[in-house]
């Protein structure tokens, strides 16, 4: 350490001092001119560029943000679309149920009518042919009353005579 105070304690030549000054002026302007203007240039644009990189990723960050926003409203008017057709397809089957249920309804009516009809037809076919055996029997009976005298015995008789044919015209 005592060399280094002894060192800086030694007189310095005026000549060799105006020296290493001029020297260190040029030294400074030489660097300002070839170096810091460079450096300060390089510094700048590299600033410039950060700063477009940053608004570059805010502008792509918004962006961003929009499409997302885009995206879900998208999803939500699809869902609602896709809620809104199920909807109606719904209100549609129903409608073809009802009109199903009213057409088999109005068959079955009418399926029922014929056989009413049917039935009627059936049965006033039945009473008139019962009452032409009726008439017939009625006939052939009187006949052979008008043909025999009529007594107890053979009154009965007729009668059941007219019973068991009546009984096998019906088998």
């Amino acid at each position: 350490m005592n060399n280094f105070v002894g060192i800086l304690a030694t007189p310095i030549p005026y000549g060799s001092a105006l020296y290493v000054l001029i020297s260190f002026i040029v030294l400074l302007l030489l660097l300002k001119k070839f170096a810091w203007g460079p450096i300060t240039k390089m510094m700048d644009q590299r600033a410039q560029q950060i700063n477009s990189d940053l608004d570059d990723a805010l502008k792509t960050k918004q962006d961003a943000q929009q499409l997302q926003q885009q995206a879900q409203n998208n999803l939500q008017s699809s869902q609602a679309q896709a809620n809104a057709l199920i909807e109606d397809a719904r209100n549609r089957a129903a409608d073809e149920a009802s009109q199903t249920i009213a057409s088999a309804n109005k068959q079955a009516d009418n399926i029922l009518k014929q056989a009413q009809e049917d039935a009627s037809q059936l049965k006033d076919d039945a009473l008139d042919s019962a009452k032409d055996q009726i008439t017939d029997l009625s006939l052939q009976v009187a006949s052979q009353i008008i043909s025999q005298k009529l007594d107890a015995k053979t009154n009965k008789k007729l009668v059941n005579d007219f019973i068991s044919e009546l009984e096998q015209k019906n088998k």
